[in-house]
């Protein structure tokens, strides 16, 4: 048996005892070394030193499953035979993280179904635009509209003083609602708008972060 085909196994029981991934990784790790010294000329003499990989899985969950991984007390030199090492080691496989291609799948089905979602989120998206610079369009012209009557006022004022009176001061009522309403309104729009794509892009910098992370122990060595 070779050397991932040992480890795979190894791995596999761990898991399926229950055995948390930090202890998976450092009993792997310490297993790993004595692959590696032992050389890839001798990978399959070495399982064979190691034993059965289901009851070596069995050792470890009896003898470590309640305080986490603790290295044997023997040498690698009584698994391995250090006449035939090799002088420089394969590359190290990294078993730091556990086979989980859940994100992945998320992923495609998140893209697969976006023919669906896609649109009626574009749509809702650009209702709220809508709804917002209408809202926006309805106080700027709400401002427009009290200058305007100011002006008028203004002007009236010198032919008919009450009615001149009476137009400046809706004009003037209806800029201090405008500029009160407008401005606190187009910080809201703008602080929900950047939440909402703030939200949005880092969902999808997990999404991806987490499925690119996810490899599988087959895809080491």
């Amino acid at each position: 048996m070779k050397r991932l085909e040992y480890m795979t196994i190894l791995r596999q029981k761990l898991v399926d005892g229950g055995l948390s991934n930090e202890e998976i990784n450092d009993a792997l790790e310490f297993y790993e070394e004595l692959f590696l010294d032992g050389g890839y000329e001798n990978e399959e003499k070495t399982a064979q030193n190691l034993g059965d990989p289901e009851k070596l899985a069995q050792q470890i969950l009896a003898e470590n499953g309640a305080v986490g991984f603790v290295r044997p007390q023997a040498k690698m030199e009584d698994v391995i035979d250090p006449a035939n090492a090799q002088t420089t080691p394969p590359p190290r496989p990294d078993y730091d993280i556990a086979p989980d291609n859940r994100n992945l799948a998320l992923i495609v089905i998140v893209l697969i179904t976006s023919v669906v979602w896609a649109p009626v989120g574009f749509g809702l998206l650009t209702g709220a635009f809508a709804v917002a610079f209408g809202i926006t369009a309805a106080l700027f012209s709400i401002g427009c509209v009290g200058i305007g009557l100011v002006v008028s006022g203004g002007i009236t004022l010198f032919q008919a003083p009450p009615v001149g009176l009476m137009l400046f001061g809706v004009g003037l009522f209806l800029i201090g609602l405008s500029v009160l309403v407008f401005v606190p309104f187009c910080k809201l729009v703008v602080g929900l708008f950047k939440k909402f794509f703030t939200w949005l892009i880092n969902l999808f910098r997990k999404l991806f972060n987490k499925a690119g992370s996810g490899k599988a122990v087959s895809e080491n060595g």
